[in-house]
């Protein structure tokens, strides 16, 4: 979680990611919706990107995405479909929700749509996520 808050710290956004597998980071990435102008542009769906083209494979078992934030449906779908093993959130979304409009479906929720298995743990690390929100959101 550490690496997803400095990258997030560094682009100035209260959005931040990392793929790891172990203890071994693999990737990070921020969210740039603004600089890219493209509204997908979140930091999971860029480490996911990043990370499945420099594998060049879409299947990512065995890595655990850390994000300061919970993931939005999209993002979350994208871990799905990903087949990440684990999400490690900081905030949640109704944490998100005091700071910025969301789309009020927590990754758990979203789960029991699909017959992917993945492990969700929120509340990381949350103080330090939180923080980034209200200095950057």
């Amino acid at each position: 979680m550490e690496a997803a808050i400095a990258v997030a710290r560094k682009h100035q956004t209260s959005f931040g990611a990392a793929l790891a597998m172990g203890d071994q980071i693999f990737l990070t990435a921020a969210n740039q919706t603004k600089k890219l102008h493209d509204p997908t542009a979140h930091a999971e769906l860029l480490a996911i990107r990043k990370l499945a083209e420099h594998l060049q494979k879409t299947n990512l078992s065995g890595f655990t995405l850390y994000t300061t934030c919970e993931p939005c449906p999209m993002c979350m779908s994208a871990a799905i479909w990903a087949k990440i093993d684990s999400v490690v959130f900081g905030c949640s979304i109704e944490t998100i929700s005091k700071y910025m409009p969301q789309i009020s479906l927590p990754s758990e929720e979203l789960l029991q749509y699909t017959e992917q298995k993945i492990e969700v743990s929120g509340g990381f690390m949350a103080q330090k996520c939180e923080m980034l929100l209200k200095e950057f959101a």
